[in-house]
């Protein structure tokens, strides 16, 4: 009797470690983005962003990816000349919220030209991966994008502007500190009423 106990006890600690490991492979989670660069100023090429600044709630499972819409971006220059072809810095800076999970992503705006058209263009470095407190890895990438395509000139104004997209992809979901503990504390448990179960049986 007491063995047959003390087995169902330590299977039911089993599932219950298995659960928890099996949770910790979806994450929530709630930061904010800020856009920033000299893309914004002269010389060059200045842009225009909207939102600069917003919040970021994700939800994801391992394996998972997002898209969304981030931000606009335009330009209200009606015509590329002179510096506005010299590549521009932009960035966008991510925190997650967590342990970790900070950092920016790196791009380029620039002017161009093809025969009668002008345009501006928005280019990003590679994916970004945040690493997280408790083995935690996200990717996130943003889509290049061409803005105020125009004939003899530019389209200016928010209107003719462009969409910059945000994929998160969660690599690996940061496991809770408190879940291994539950763990050892169920499995703790189960052998003290193993214990008590025997000690009634034999008396």
């Amino acid at each position: 009797m007491g063995i047959a106990s003390g087995i169902k006890t330590c299977a039911m600690a089993a599932v219950i470690v298995t659960g928890s490991a099996f949770a910790a492979l979806a994450a929530t989670f709630n930061g904010s983005f800020t856009i920033g660069g000299n893309a914004f100023s002269s010389p060059g090429l200045v842009v225009n962003a909207s939102p600069t600044s917003g919040p970021l709630n994700l939800n994801l499972t391992v394996g998972q990816s997002v898209t969304f819409d981030l931000f606009d971006i335009w330009t209200n220059d009606p015509l590329i000349n002179g510096s506005d072809t010299t590549p521009q810095s932009i960035f966008v800076d991510f925190d997650i919220g967590r342990s970790g999970g900070v950092g920016a992503l790196n791009g380029t705006t620039q002017g161009n030209t093809a025969f009668i058209f002008q345009y501006g263009s928005v280019n990003w470095q590679a994916p970004l991966m945040l690493a997280f407190g408790n083995g935690g890895l996200m990717q996130i990438s943003l889509s290049n994008e061409i803005f105020n395509f125009g004939v003899f000139g530019l389209s200016a104004g928010q209107a003719n502007g462009a969409t910059v997209q945000a994929t998160a992809t969660l690599i690996a979901a940061p496991v809770p500190l408190p879940a291994a503990g539950l763990g050892l504390l169920a499995g703790l448990g189960g052998l003290a009423l193993v214990r008590r179960r025997r000690m009634r049986d034999a008396a």
